[in-house]
């Protein structure tokens, strides 16, 4: 079983995705139990890590679709 990893973890490792092209600009980033399932930990980890990219402006959260990389967001 795989250990798991913290929530800056994950934070940087999707940053790194995104910033890699694996999730483009305007692109729809999984759901919080598909990034869980992913990263072998919990919703509420996941949240943490989303909490912050969001404050960084890496990701938006839009109600009822979902979490974006910004249209404006540059690496």
């Amino acid at each position: 079983m795989p250990i798991p990893m913290g929530y800056r973890r994950i934070a940087d490792d999707l940053r790194a995705r995104i910033a890699a092209g694996e999730y483009p600009p305007g692109e729809r980033l999984p759901t919080y139990k598909e990034l869980a399932e992913m990263y072998s930990a919990g919703v509420s980890t996941i949240q943490k890590a989303v909490l912050l990219l969001q404050s960084e402006g890496a990701v938006v959260g839009v109600q009822g679709a979902g979490l974006y990389v910004p249209e404006d967001w540059k690496p």
